[in-house]
């Protein structure tokens, strides 16, 4: 079989999960970077969810020990997951949201197919890649605000409390931010000069990350570090969309995030879900000084004309955008008269209960954009 036929097939075989691979000059060639014409024929096939070692040799006739070593090879490079319980070894093929967006890209050194796979990969994110995001209702991330910016901290919800969430974890990694390593790694893109350690993961990913090199472990001490830093950065605190099995907390910025670029160039209508907190604006104690309205992620706050403001001024702090605030609390983090707070909204938004919920909604706004 030629080459063609086998990235063909890999690639009509990848767009059967949740995250599509539509049709674009900047496809092949994304796929090519990153895989060999024979991981490609390997992997067309692989399930998507988690399958017993055994039973995939059975599959591709091959002895379970010579099977094992080229999938853990695959597993160490991003491509498959890898996990084991119940006694056995289990596989999967990981998504190609997470192959663009997420493992490969998040290691500390990243292969060398990872690194040729950026630059065709930031052409096809501006070539039809991101446009399943829009009509998405429910995204990928959801915001929750920087802890000390809300108004009063003990009525925040569990799954809308960065600490808490932290707390509760039994096994915490950081992993290099995928999404500015993507610009990173491309001499034609502009990197930002943000943090780039700053993704935290838990649980079964976390463990995935950190047995394949892809995340290092850390204490609950260098986490909280890690989230306090990425305030002080302008970062915005956001994690997996959903109640329960929490899994990833990323601290995104503006300029490389693919959500909030998304918002930015491609004009979504939205990067993340909000928090279920607004912002509140003392304009009496204000001094417009714009700290806030820079450090907008979402352009949301900007300086009017106000003869109440106080401190001799004759502006003020506005919410101009209400409809855009995320809730995330970087404005009022670096107001340095506190003359910013969030407040509850004034109706709780529930994020979905847990990862088959979120699916399931993504799916029917899919279908819903499609006339289906």
């Amino acid at each position: 079989m030629f080459p063609e036929e086998i990235y063909s097939r890999f690639i009509a075989w990848l767009d059967r999960a949740w995250w599509r691979l539509p049709a674009s000059e900047h496809l092949l060639p994304s796929i090519r970077a990153f895989f060999t014409a024979e991981e490609a024929g390997l992997l067309t096939g692989l399930p998507f969810v988690p399958t017993r070692l055994e039973e995939l040799a059975g599959l591709r006739s091959m002895r379970p020990a010579d099977l094992a070593e080229r999938l853990d090879a695959l597993a160490r490079k991003g491509a498959v997951w890898r996990a084991e319980k119940e006694g056995g070894i289990f596989y999967h093929l990981n998504d190609a949201f997470f192959l663009f967006f997420r493992g490969p890209l998040s290691a500390p050194d990243p292969d060398p197919s990872a690194r040729a796979m950026a630059p065709p990969l930031n052409r096809y994110f501006h070539d039809g890649l991101m446009d399943q995001l829009a009509p998405a209702r429910a995204k990928p991330l959801r915001t929750v605000p920087i802890h000390r910016t809300v108004e009063d901290p003990r009525g925040i919800l569990p799954y809308e409390d960065a600490l808490a969430i932290l707390d509760s974890q039994d096994l915490l990694v950081v992993s290099r931010c995928a999404c500015r390593q993507r610009k990173r790694l491309d001499p034609g893109s502009s990197p930002c000069a943000h943090p780039e350690e700053v993704c935290l993961h838990f649980g079964s990913l976390a463990r995935y990350l950190a047995e394949n090199g892809m995340a290092r472990k850390i204490s609950g001490k260098e986490a909280r570090d890690i989230l306090k830093a990425a305030a002080d950065a302008g970062l915005v605190h956001a994690v997996s969309n959903r109640q329960q099995d929490v899994d990833t907390l990323c601290n995104c910025c503006r300029c490389s995030c693919v959500f909030f670029e998304s918002y930015h160039v491609l004009k979504h209508p939205k990067s993340h879900d909000f928090s279920n907190y607004r912002l509140k604006v003392n304009r009496e104690t204000c001094r417009a000084c714009g700290l806030c309205a820079e450090r907008c992620p979402v352009e949301a706050l900007g300086l009017e004309d106000d003869p109440s403001a106080g401190m001799e001024r004759k502006k003020a702090a506005r919410l101009a955008s209400p409809e855009a605030c995320l809730g995330c609390g970087v404005c009022v983090h670096a107001c340095p008269t506190r003359s910013l707070i969030l407040e509850p909204r004034p109706q709780v938004q529930p994020p979905p209960r847990d990862r088959r919920e979120w699916i399931t909604r993504w799916v029917a706004d899919q279908e819903l954009a499609e006339g289906g």
